[in-house]
């Protein structure tokens, strides 16, 4: 017997200014935009919704940054870089502000030690991919396995 994981997707989005674009959620603050996979959608179809549902933002995936496995709840969460396309910063029922920040403001304003992990990760210019595992919920975020990979 198969058990089924969950698959999301968030993107770091940057415009012609090197700003980020984030979205303040309703339970979990400022973030960078994302969500989970539906049936049927490749990665990359899902990323590109989801970040225009939560901004209004229409974006271009330029590359790939990591992939994170939540052992407790059995979710993946998979990290692209992406550019600005076109499209002016609206909120949505997922979000309550979207905004651009300059990218020195954006680790500090994540709510929870994985999102500043991983946001660390999405702005580092070495292109590395990174990889890890964690067993408790993001806000008591402890890494069991993690592992990166030069380019």
């Amino acid at each position: 017997m198969y058990k089924n994981h969950f698959v999301s997707v968030a993107g770091l989005v940057t415009n012609e200014k090197d700003e980020v674009l984030l979205v303040k959620s309703p339970r979990r603050g400022w973030e960078f935009p994302g969500g989970m996979v539906e049936p049927g959608e490749s990665l990359q179809e899902a990323l590109i919704r989801e970040i225009f549902e939560e901004s209004g933002i229409y974006v271009t995936i330029t590359g790939f940054i990591g992939v994170y496995k939540n052992i407790k709840s059995d979710i993946v969460n998979i990290d692209f870089c992406c550019k600005y396309k076109s499209g002016i910063p609206a909120t949505s029922e997922e979000s309550l502000e979207v905004d651009w920040f300059h990218m020195d403001e954006v680790i500090k304003m994540m709510g929870n030690p994985l999102y500043e992990t991983r946001i660390t990760n999405m702005l580092s210019k070495n292109h590395n991919i990174f990889c890890y595992a964690f067993k408790k919920d993001p806000f008591s975020f402890e890494v069991t396995d993690e592992f990166k990979v030069g380019l």
